[in-house]
Formats: C-alpha cells, structure tokens, sequence
C-alpha cells in the first residue's frame, strides 16, 4: 500500500513541476491571470467611459473569475518550484515577496469578484471600489510579475534543470567554446 501512495504521490509532484512536458508548468499557468486581470481593469476602463454598457461589466466579472480559477492551478506549481530554492540563496526572498504580492492580488481580485456578483448582470459600469481594485490589484500584479521575470531571468530558477556538468558535456558534444572551469 506504501509503495502505490509513493508512486501516486510521484507522479502528482511530476505532473505539477511540468516533467512530461520537458519544463516547468507554472510559467505557463501564470499567463493566464497576467492576461485577464489586465484584461477585466481595460473592460472596467471602457464601462466607465460609456463603452459598451452590461457587455463590458460581465466580460469583466468573467476575467477576473476565469483569472481566479488559473491562479488556484498555479499555486501548487509555483510552491513546488519554490520549495526546490535553497533558503540561503536570493531568489528564495525574491520567490517569498513573489508568492505574497501574489495572494494579496489574488485576494483583491476575489473581493472584487464578490463585490461584483449582485449586480453584474445588469450593471453598465463598474463603480469607483471595483475600479480601483482592478486597478491595484493589476498593479501589484505586474511588480510580481517583475520579480517572477527576475527569480527565471537573473537566477535561472526552473530553467537548468540538469547540472553544470551535464550542460557542459551537452556543450562540449556540440562544439561549444568552454571556458575553463
């Protein structure tokens, strides 16, 4: 019985870090909510400019809901890479600033979804909370995005996934220039 929860647990691990597609998946889950809370702050936008009436209201409401279901994908995913940062090393502060800016804009993405809910169906514009939340919560969004950017771009978080070694060898095969080590 062990044996089975241990390979059930394996293949959970492997499927949230992304091994069957070759790279970690939450960087692709992530896109989603960059895309549709910015999204629901341009639809909020257009509403209270007169644009579009109920139609700009329920595309937002549903952004920001669609938004909210891919975040609760990502959260396991990104813990998992997270949780393989060493606790000594700088990215593991940035991941920790990363995953909280994320709550807090997950957090004003819900209120204002329930703030929504009674009237979305026929309101023709967003009122001056939700706009204003759409609009931190999009901000906020964005400097965590940025520091997402910097955990993978500045310390290669979840891009190696082979040792130094081995992309060595990987090079030396292909006729790469090594520098000494």
């Amino acid at each position: 019985m062990r044996g089975t929860q241990f390979h059930r647990m394996k293949w959970l691990l492997d499927f949230l870090k992304g091994k069957w597609l070759g790279h970690p998946l939450h960087p692709i889950l992530v896109h989603v909510p960059m895309a549709m809370w910015p999204g629901a702050l341009i639809f909020d936008l257009l509403s209270r400019w007169n644009t579009g009436g109920n139609a700009m209201v329920r595309l937002s409401f549903y952004a920001i809901a669609f938004g909210l279901a891919a975040a609760l994908l990502a959260v396991p995913t990104g813990l998992l890479d997270w949780s393989g940062i060493k606790k000594e090393k700088p990215a593991w502060k940035i991941g920790l600033y990363h995953m909280a800016l994320n709550l807090l804009v997950a957090l004003l993405f819900a209120i204002n979804l329930a703030l929504r809910w009674p009237t979305f169906r026929e309101a023709t514009d967003v009122n001056r909370t939700q706009l204003l939340l759409s609009a931190i919560g999009t901000a906020l969004l964005i400097g965590s995005a940025y520091l997402g950017g910097m955990m993978t771009y500045t310390y290669g978080i979840s891009v190696a996934r082979m040792s130094k070694k081995k992309w060595r060898k990987i090079a030396a095969a292909g006729g790469a220039n090594l520098p000494p080590e």
